[in-house]
């Protein structure tokens, strides 16, 4: 054997040197092999065993991929609450309000349409729901839908106008949703084409829409529409029956205009109202509840004001950074506006905790920065 493999007795550093080489190549190739069989493996078990693991995963996240809508087990609502009706497979429900009159509904966002023997009119395209209103219409007529109406320019309600203004249907909005949209530059919602100032009487097929603009409110040109003959009204984002307004008061863009509004459509002879959220239409003593919380929450905030000290905050809070000084007041006087409503407002209506808090910086802002009235 040569000296290089054997050396008195012992093997040589060569050798050592390619066993380990080889040992080392052997060792590289079945973890690739390990890697690769194990990989075939998994595949192979995954399929046999998925039905287990779906199985397995469902029963121990206590179905956490419930169907939309479905309630959970030992809920207990803080405050008011109305659960949301089961809208099925469809994604959609429709009631009739009237002769002709039909409110449609996705659980969350709803409008109406008008079917008349003159053909159909729609409001408010709601934004990724416009398929479904078509599918809903066409259970109920087959006639054309000839006019469409926004109640106001928000993406939300009637983002998905384009699917219906390419069929040739005619659209009408307040002159200031006009111009917004004009601004916006967006395609999925198309210039209308009756533009109105104050007022606007649409009739078709025997029935009168009546549109009045109440002023800005929650938004531009945020329009009350009316049927008189039918007693029913829409109008949207302001006032949605047994609850609190939405965040910042809808995000108003004038809040003594929004409440203005709100106490025009109550002059009105109606029975029903269309809030634009929310699964069910409201009545009209509804809408004074309501309304009936604007002015409680602005009279709560001129109590939180005059309650608050600017001097106590400063004297309890910890920083010396003015501007947080400054929010530690702001959030005093919320908390205190917030204290105040809670005993009257918590279990009347449905988001109180989510959204009061917001509705008395509102006021406290209105307040500083104008004479309250």
């Amino acid at each position: 054997m040569p000296t290089s493999v054997c050396q008195n007795g012992h093997l040589g550093k060569s050798y050592y040197d390619g066993l380990y080489q080889s040992l080392s190549l052997t060792s590289i190739w079945l973890r690739k092999m390990e890697k690769k069989m194990f990989f075939l493996f998994g595949i192979l078990f995954f399929k046999i065993s998925r039905p287990l693991i779906i199985i397995m995963i469902w029963a121990f996240s206590g179905c956490a991929t419930a169907p939309e809508n479905s309630h959970v087990d030992n809920f207990e609502p803080d405050g008011y609450y109305e659960p949301l009706p089961s809208i099925g497979k469809k994604g959609y429900l429709i009631k009739q309000l009237a002769s002709e009159v039909y409110f449609f509904s996705t659980g969350v966002y709803n409008n109406l349409f008008i079917v008349t023997s003159d053909g159909v009119v729609i409001t408010d395209p709601i934004k990724g729901k416009g398929k479904l209103l078509k599918k809903a219409i066409r259970e109920i007529t087959s006639q054309p839908i000839r006019f469409m109406i926004y109640s106001h320019s928000h993406i939300d309600h009637i983002g998905d106008a384009h699917l219906f203004a390419d069929d040739g249907v005619q659209i009408v909005a307040q002159v200031e949703t006009g111009k917004a949209l004009k601004k916006y530059k967006d395609k999925k919602r198309p210039l209308p084409h009756i533009n109105f100032g104050t007022n606007y009487s649409l009739s078709i097929g025997g029935i009168t829409i009546e549109l009045i603009y109440p002023g800005e409110g929650h938004g531009e040109g945020n329009s009350i529409i009316y049927i008189p003959s039918r007693k029913i009204m829409m109008y949207v984002d302001t006032v949605t029956p047994k609850s609190v307004p939405f965040k910042n008061f809808a995000y108003t863009a004038d809040i003594l205009s929004q409440m203005k509004g709100i106490e025009k459509a109550l002059k009105l002879d109606f029975n029903v109202y269309i809030a634009g959220h929310l699964h069910r239409p409201g009545s009209k003593e509804e809408m004074k509840e309501v309304l009936a919380y604007y002015h409680a929450s602005k009279k709560a905030s001129i109590e939180a004001i005059k309650k608050v000290s600017f001097l106590d905050v400063r004297s309890k809070s910890k920083t010396k950074d003015v501007e947080r000084l400054f929010g530690e007041y702001l959030d005093a006087v919320a908390e205190e506006c917030y204290r105040i409503l809670k005993p009257n407002w918590k279990q009347r209506l449905m988001g109180f905790e989510a959204f009061t808090k917001g509705h008395c910086d509102i006021w406290i802002a209105y307040h500083r920065t104008q004479k309250a009235p």
